[in-house]
């Protein structure tokens, strides 16, 4: 069993004095060219024919779009992150 590797740039920046900064990074992988690589090896090792092949190829740039779809949707309804201002009140003495 493997060890959990420790994430020492979120320890660097959570620790960093600054805690009221928020740090979201989001990494988007294309995986396509992969999914399209395992199909091939399928079809070059015999473990599918070639209509198997066109099936899963039309599923796999079905399911690419419909994500696109929504992933754009997605873009469109979340509100850009902008810096949280905190304006408190001031606080009135009242003796």
């Amino acid at each position: 069993m493997e060890k959990p590797v420790l994430n020492k740039l979120s320890t660097l920046v959570g620790h960093s004095g600054n805690s009221d900064v928020d740090l979201v990074v989001n990494i988007d992988i294309d995986t396509k060219a992969i999914a399209y690589g395992v199909l091939c090896s399928l079809y070059a090792k015999g473990e599918i024919n070639e209509k198997e092949l066109e099936k899963a190829i039309q599923k796999l740039d079905t399911l690419i779009e419909r994500d696109k779809r929504k992933k754009k949707s997605n873009n469109n309804t979340n509100i850009e992150n902008k810096p949280k201002l905190y304006d408190f009140p001031l606080r009135r003495n009242w003796l």
